[in-house]
C-alpha cells in the first residue's frame, strides 16, 4: 500500500468551510435568530461563545 501525500489546506480560503465549522455556525445562527447584535444581551453572548468550547 502506498502512502498518499498529505496536502495542506488553508481553511480560510475555502468557500464553504469544513463541516464542523459549518455546523457550529448554523447553531450560532439559530441561537441569534435574526436579531441585531445590539439586541442580544451580554449573558446570551457569553452562553453562545462558551457553548463553542464545551466538549460534547
Amino acid at each position: 500500500m502506498r502512502r498518499s501525500i498529505k496536502k495542506d489546506i488553508n481553511l480560510n480560503k475555502l468557500k464553504t468551510g469544513c463541516s464542523p465549522c459549518m455546523r457550529e455556525a448554523q447553531m450560532m445562527k439559530k441561537k441569534i435568530s435574526n436579531r441585531k447584535i445590539s439586541d442580544i444581551q451580554m449573558s446570551e453572548i457569553k452562553d453562545i461563545v462558551s457553548s463553542i468550547f464545551k466538549k460534547n
